[in-house]
């Protein structure tokens, strides 16, 4: 199922020290306006429910939608890996 951004409740979270909107929906990219910049979160390997990694779209262990004013430090990997205290 995939959510409409307009409609969706989202959490206050903090990645890598930027702030974010959280959401453990999918959100529909279609409904997010224009400027803002979207991503899913996965959940570790092991499915603990711990967020682990950060990319435009993830298929596998999919944790949830991060919406942000500004686009996140991504690697070269197209890849932000999460470390304890990258994702409050």
């Amino acid at each position: 199922m995939v959510s409409d951004y307009r409609t969706e409740i989202f959490q206050k979270v903090s990645v890598c020290g930027i702030p974010c909107d959280f959401s453990d929906m999918r959100i529909d990219r279609n409904t997010v306006p224009e400027g803002r910049y979207q991503y899913e979160v996965a959940d570790d390997d092991e499915s603990q429910g711990y967020p682990s990694r950060v990319r435009q779209g993830i298929m596998v262990n999919f944790f949830g939608t991060l919406i942000s004013d500004v686009s996140l430090p991504i690697g070269h990997d197209d890849v932000l890996w999460l470390y304890d205290g990258d994702f409050e």
